[in-house]
């Protein structure tokens, strides 16, 4: 399995404190049955530069594998970013630069309130200006902000790929509506958007079972063949 969205690098985020916890939560997704990590930490422009943020997450990601060298039983790790909209992310210069593996798909998490027009136009321009295909991270945490609307049907219209977090299937309250949207093909990518070991810890491969329980294989790979595509491997 192919986990698309994580917080595993040390000391950039608040996902993981440090490399310590890294390495846990890189062997529990692998006992999990997680062969490949995409390390995707928060960038928000109002925080850091394009090529400050790259160079932090470098020194991350290198402090952590020379902490994890020789170590076995953990997955490959491959780099990414999970990018805060921002107005003009669409005129950003080297907006690419924050992509999946330097691909061109961008794990975009849209704003936490009722989108308007140019929130769309951008997106819309980072597809067809940038040439870009967004991947949207957590859909489900941004349905209640669009109530009353058709928000997210318009999103969905659109030249993107809806990513939905692991906790979703593995909670009473949300399992239901999860299994739908993963049957219809609504959602088309799983990730654990893991922070750390207890309160957001490692779940894509108990989520995974889920799925294959109530729907069969199928969908679980059709999500590992996407992810594969987007990294490249």
């Amino acid at each position: 399995m192919i986990d698309i969205h994580s917080h595993i690098l040390p000391e950039i985020d608040d996902g993981s404190k440090n490399v310590h916890m890294s390495l846990e939560m890189l062997k529990e997704s692998y006992n999990q049955g997680v062969d490949t990590v995409v390390a995707t930490p928060h960038f928000y422009i109002k925080e850091n530069t394009i090529d400050v943020f790259l160079e932090k997450r470098n020194n991350a990601y290198n402090k952590l594998m020379d902490f994890v060298k020789g170590q076995e039983n953990i997955p490959d790790i491959y780099l990414g970013a999970e990018v805060y909209f921002f107005n003009g992310i669409s005129k950003m210069e080297n907006i690419e630069k924050l992509t999946i593996n330097n691909s061109k798909y961008l794990l975009l998490e849209m704003p936490f309130n009722k989108w308007n027009s140019r929130v769309f136009q951008e997106v819309e321009d980072l597809i067809y200006n940038c040439n870009l295909i967004p991947i949207i991270a957590h859909l489900e945490r941004f349905v209640g902000f669009q109530k009353g609307t058709d928000n997210i049907e318009h999103l969905l219209s659109m030249k993107v790929i809806p990513q939905m977090n692991g906790e979703n299937l593995l909670s009473i309250f949300t399992k239901g509506k999860a299994i739908k949207w993963i049957e219809k093909g609504v959602i088309r990518l799983l990730g654990s958007d893991m922070h750390n070991m207890e309160k957001r810890p490692p779940n894509l491969g108990n989520a995974c079972s889920v799925i294959s329980k109530k729907l069969g294989n199928e969908p679980i790979e059709n999500i590992i063949e996407l992810s594969k595509e987007i990294i490249g491997i």
